[in-house]
């Protein structure tokens, strides 16, 4: 036999490693969905997808819901019907989820209370913030209630990251989107990492690049280490600067306003407004971004807002994030921290219009029903919500036993007459739910228009009465003409209508050296003379008293006689209180009868 040749195979190639796997979505019956949910081994959150057979595009995607929560937590898939039922059935009460939506379980001890509330495709729900807002509640679910691990466990680690901020999520803006440089992953920075009740659109900015510490577990980036700590205002502020301030609170006498975190400071309200009728409180609105003057008394920083411009220019407020914007700006709305009202769809009209019938820009607030409480429209849009979510439950059982069951033509029709019944109970359920949401963002919208207008007012009163102050001048050729009529019209500002009979203007004669005095102060201090001197000729007894008149004595002892003009006596009263170089008038009680006003001084001067 010939010799038979030996043929060489080729060596076998390895085969290729094949791609990662995705992050997986996993599918499984109600009934062991809802064991492993209530098990005590679940150590991470969970999120139940629920779709319905016609839902379409319309339903939240699971798989991208999987991508972008990586380990943090495991993603399910589950059908409306029979299965939901059954997840249902297994779990507490009012844990389940239904129709086209979403549900995230907290993991670790008393889960069942922390769960919020399900996420539901209704209308013509935004899919893309609703998404966001799944994340957020897998964020918060991961950061609260599960118990620490042992001491000897090993800590999970915490890199140093750099990214750049996209976005903001939460309605009061408590979280920012911050997109990785390196793996283009989005990472989370909560409020409370850093300053806890300050939105994070105030410290941060899009585009804004930040580096901080990055838990991959929890998918959280900690950017504390860019915090920054203002100095004193003496350092940041020179004398007389204008600088913004957020009011924190104001009161009848009153106001506390905040320069930075940390930073408050009470501003009387002499210092407000130079009408001492005015209160604090009726000038100012708590939350509202002011102008304020930066003075320095007696080594004291002293805040004031009289004779505030509008255009005069304003120290930009401190960042309290490196490479952050200025924590307080004018342009910035602070009624922002009201939940803003959710944008219309395009071709949808606008929640003010939708609550007002027309397309009008404003709401007229007379032409609707009586407006609910905040906590009344709660209940009642929570309420539709739990008929709305249990008229479709009902639809889903009837639909399920009429294509199953077997039935005669009569008893057919009977249950596609009680379908159609509650087809017609959903859309007016869904109606009534849509209406109630436009109807609390119109609200929301129109409370927020309204507090901006009343600080606008308040601005516009405030620029009005200084500018009133000085309009009154130039009306008499005779300076003692002019004096005259701008004492009575001072006394017919201050003097209630009630009170003119008895406070009238008693006797006066102008001394020869008052008006050469009067002529060389300010408009603000011309205005503080003349109501001292309203308060001397009416002798307004409580005014007058808080001026603490008394003699001007012949020389600094303290039982000097007082000075004389034949049987004159010489008095002074206070013009101003409290600030540096303070105001006194010197004037005569005179044997006659009233006064002789004699000339203003400061209160060194003790020289009749």
């Amino acid at each position: 036999m010939p010799a038979q040749r030996k043929h060489h195979r080729p060596a076998a190639q390895p085969a290729p490693e094949p791609p990662p796997e995705p992050y997986p979505v996993h599918s499984i019956p109600g009934t062991l969905l809802a064991s492993r949910l209530v098990g005590s081994g679940r150590t991470r959150p969970a999120v139940v997808v629920s779709y319905k057979s016609d839902a379409g595009k319309r339903r939240i995607n699971a798989q991208f819901l999987a991508q972008q929560l990586g380990d943090e937590a495991d993603v399910f898939e589950i059908a409306n019907g029979v299965e939901t039922r059954k997840l249902q059935d297994g779990l507490p009460e009012d844990l389940h989820v239904f129709g086209t939506g979403a549900r995230v379980y907290p993991a670790g001890t008393g889960w069942a209370a922390r769960t919020p509330p399900a996420r539901l495709v209704v209308g013509s729900t935004d899919l893309g913030r609703l998404t966001n807002q799944l994340l957020g509640d897998v964020h918060a679910a991961a950061h609260s209630g599960f118990p620490s691990p042992p001491a000897e466990s090993a800590k999970p680690t915490r890199a140093t990251a750099t990214g750049t901020v996209r976005g903001f999520t939460s309605e009061d803006n408590s979280r920012a989107l911050v997109k990785l440089s390196t793996t283009g992953k989005i990472v989370t920075v909560r409020a409370e990492d850093l300053l806890p009740g300050v939105p994070l659109n105030w410290l941060l900015t899009p585009g804004q690049s930040v580096t901080g510490l990055l838990d991959e577990g929890n998918g959280t980036l900690d950017i504390s280490a860019l915090l920054l700590k203002p100095g004193s205002p003496i350092t940041s502020y020179s004398e007389g600067d204008v600088a913004l301030a957020r009011v924190r609170s104001a009161g009848a006498t009153h106001a506390m306003v905040t320069l930075w975190p940390g930073s408050d400071f009470r501003i009387g309200t002499a210092r407000i407004s130079s009408n001492e009728l005015d209160s604090a409180e009726d000038l100012l609105t708590e939350g509202e971004v002011v102008r304020v003057r930066v003075l320095y008394e007696n080594g004291a920083v002293v805040l004031s807002m009289l004779d505030v411009d509008d255009d005069e220019p304003i120290v930009p407020a401190p960042p309290l994030v490196q490479g952050g914007p200025p924590w307080l700006d004018l342009d910035r709305p602070y009624a922002s921290i009201f939940a803003p009202p959710a944008a219309p769809l395009p071709g949808e009209p606008s929640a003010g219009q939708a609550a007002a019938g027309t397309g009008a820009a404003g709401v007229v607030l007379e032409a609707q029903e009586p407006a609910l409480t905040p906590a009344e429209r709660k209940t009642a849009l929570k309420s539709t919500q739990m008929e709305l979510e249990k008229a479709r439950h009902t639809i889903a059982e009837l639909q399920d036993l009429v294509d199953k069951l077997v039935a005669t033509d009569k008893a057919a029709r009977t249950l596609q007459d009680k379908l159609a019944q509650e087809h017609a109970k959903a859309n007016d359920l869904a109606r009534r739910h849509n209406d109630a949401v436009h109807q609390i963002d119109a609200f929301k919208a129109e409370l927020a228009k309204t507090t901006a207008k009343l600080v606008g007012a308040k601005k516009q009163r405030r620029s009005a009465s200084s500018r009133s102050e000085s309009s009154l001048a130039g009306l008499f050729p005779e300076p003692e003409e002019q004096f005259d009529f701008e004492l009575r019209h001072e006394w017919a500002l201050m003097v209630p209508a009630m009170d003119k009979a008895a406070q009238p203007l008693g006797e006066y004669v102008v001394g020869p050296g008052f008006l050469a005095t009067l002529s060389q102060l300010p408009a603000p201090q011309r205005a503080k003379t003349l109501r001292a001197a309203v308060d001397l000729i009416a002798n307004r007894e409580g005014p007058l008293r808080n001026r603490k008149p008394h003699f001007l004595r012949e020389n600094e002892g303290a039982h000097a006689p007082a000075r004389m003009r034949g049987d004159d006596v010489c008095w002074r009263l206070y013009v101003e209180q409290g600030t540096a170089g303070a105001l006194r008038l010197h004037y005569w009680k005179l044997k006659s009868g009233g006064f002789e006003l004699h000339e203003v001084v400061t209160h060194d001067d003790v020289k009749p």
